[in-house]
């Protein structure tokens, strides 16, 4: 490093000299960055490896004789007792959640606590030893006790891909299903049931809910769509679904929100939009509007608008980013690329929590509150 041409900078600039461990954090930050930017690039060639492979009949990820075991692969179990993941009552907020990548050694991930001044602390390590590479999305159960998280991996398959719950007070990792494409990932307020986007199947964009009492496969949720949908999200009584779709008939393509009946029924168009959030209380549903930020609706959906959404074609709440709500429903989370983001349910005391953006390497992981039993 020439030290001369940068003590020149600064006095050109007039700001104070940086000290040599500033300058190596720079210099640390720079290089994840890029390691960041190559592994995004990966994965943008392994989704079109992987399209090309569906349209001529190929596999990925999805075991047959390509597979790679890694003898790491979890025990293997097909449910879970219904007492496992339910509330037995009133929950709190515990620790706000996220993928992060930012703050481990490359090419490592976790799913991290954040803490004061966005530092974050392992709530649960995605070892490339174990088998696992890339964190897809997760969710905690209803009494907080559970995770329920998509492994994947880009190029290349691993024995350790598929849908996994893990008890992180008993370190317990158990695999329900085998493959990968496991995203964004809901869960029920009664934890018996998962709701999930898989990406690479026929058709591209399509919804399956898990029963985690069951050792019955995951179904797909019959919407009838010409297209894709995407952002599964529970009403408080588990009947039924909100969820977004893009079709394939309108020009532009725009995305519009519905809610539906387990079975495929009582479809319901709510609203233009994407990334629905159903509340806790079940009286609201978040979402992004065609402004790119927050709009709150009922489940008819009918418009509120919060005094500090303004007014205007764009009077929105929030930042650029999917809603989560909180397990008391008091405030909703929104990841961006430049980190996420806290608000009251309102729109009001915004604020960014952590550098993090929790997306993950497939953009699709949400940050989520681990609920806590009320005392």
């Amino acid at each position: 490093m020439d030290l001369t041409a940068a003590r020149q900078t600064q006095i050109v600039s007039r700001q104070p000299p940086r000290t040599l461990r500033e300058r190596l954090t720079a210099l640390i930050k720079e290089a994840r960055e890029r390691a960041l930017r190559r592994r995004r690039r990966i994965a943008v060639v392994a989704v079109l490896a992987v399209s090309a492979a569906i349209l001529f009949g190929g596999f990925f990820n999805k075991g047959g004789a390509g597979r790679a075991p890694t003898g790491a692969s979890p025990p293997t179990r097909a449910f879970l007792t219904p007492r496992a993941t339910a509330a037995s009552g009133p929950v709190v907020n515990g620790p706000l959640t996220l993928i992060a990548n930012r703050h481990v050694p490359y090419p490592s991930e976790q799913i991290a606590a954040v803490g004061a001044f966005g530092a974050t602390g392992p709530v649960f390590n995605c070892l490339a030893a174990r088998g696992c590479h890339e964190l897809a999305s997760f969710a905690w159960s209803p009494n907080g006790r559970w995770l329920a998280f998509g492994a994947d991996s880009v190029s290349f398959a691993s024995d350790y891909n598929g849908l996994h719950l893990y008890n992180p007070t008993m370190r317990r990792d158990v695999r329900l299903s085998s493959g990968g494409d496991i995203f964004q990932l809901s869960w029920s307020h009664d934890g018996s049931k998962l709701a999930y986007l898989a990406t690479f199947t026929q058709p591209p964009g399509s919804i399956y809910v898990r029963d985690v009492t069951s050792s019955e496969p995951a179904k797909l949720l019959k919407t009838g769509t010409a297209g894709r949908d995407a952002a599964p999200t529970w009403s408080p009584d588990g009947r039924r679904i909100a969820f977004a779709t893009r079709t394939i008939a309108s020009r532009p393509r725009h995305w519009a929100i519905s809610t539906m009946a387990l079975d495929g029924t009582h479809r319901r168009f709510l609203a233009r939009g994407s990334s629905p959030a159903w509340s806790p209380d079940g009286r609201l549903i978040a979402y992004r509007g065609a402004c790119g930020r927050i709009r709150l609706m009922t489940p008819m959906g009918n418009r509120v608008l919060p005094a500090s959404a303004g007014l205007g074609g764009c009077a929105e709440i929030g930042v650029g980013g999917p809603p989560v709500w909180s397990p008391d429903g008091t405030q909703i989370a929104m990841p961006t690329r430049s980190g996420t983001y806290v608000m009251d349910r309102d729109g009001g005391h915004l604020w960014w929590v952590t550098p993090e953006s929790g997306l993950g390497l497939f953009a699709h992981g949400l940050p989520a509150w681990q609920p806590l039993p009320k005392r």
